[in-house]
């Protein structure tokens, strides 16, 4: 009897495999066929489930994005607290650290040569990390899109220093600081919010 193959399943695992191709040598740096060679696969296999290497980019990152907004969310929300939100969520990062940077690593890579993606890398990119700033503003509850922006540069900047510097030091230990702050920020926000909503009303009843 021929072999079942699990389509969906296997797609994922050719997926996972391109990630780390990408992130190795570069999107403008690979074709088709040479990425069909790495995965040990037939040219025709892979344009079997990627017509084109757009298309395989495109997937790739509604992959990856879905599976970390997915992943994290899950760590985040058993906890209430603000602060236990966002130490849960440095934690995650923590754990993923070398997913992270992988990550990173092909959006600089976009960034660097977006002259060779093609048209719609730019597009694909922006949808992905649109995806990823909802769920942190969602689940962390945040109030204002600038501080989905603050806190993601922090990961980011955080994320470079590491691999620059080769650091050893725990990630949620250099994160604790920001930590601190931004919790410290978003307590006094809406202690303000609520003092204002409260003059408001008072002024209504007037």
């Amino acid at each position: 009897m021929p072999k079942v193959v699990d389509h969906p399943a296997y797609r994922k695992q050719l997926l996972a495999l391109c990630f780390d191709l990408f992130a190795q040598h570069g999107y403008s740096a690979l074709t088709m066929r040479q990425i069909a060679e790495a995965l040990e696969i037939s040219t025709g296999a892979l344009y079997h489930y990627f017509p084109t290497k757009e298309a395989l980019f495109q997937q790739l990152v509604e992959e990856v994005t879905q599976q970390t907004v997915f992943e994290a969310i899950a760590q985040i929300q058993q906890h209430g607290d603000p602060e236990a939100r966002l130490t849960a969520l440095f934690d995650f990062l923590a754990q993923h650290e070398e997913q992270l940077r992988k990550q990173l690593l092909v959006i600089l890579d976009y960034y660097q040569h977006r002259d060779l993606y093609g048209s719609t890398a730019g597009k694909i990119l922006r949808a992905g990390a649109d995806r990823y700033c909802q769920a942190l503003q969602n689940y962390l509850h945040l109030p204002d899109q600038k501080l989905v922006v603050l806190l993601k540069t922090q990961i980011n900047g955080l994320l470079v220093q590491r691999m620059l510097r080769a650091s050893t030091t725990p990630f949620v230990e250099q994160a604790r600081p920001f930590v601190t702050m931004f919790v410290a920020f978003l307590r006094t926000t809406e202690a303000e919010r609520s003092m204002l909503s409260e003059t408001r009303a008072q002024s209504a009843e007037r």
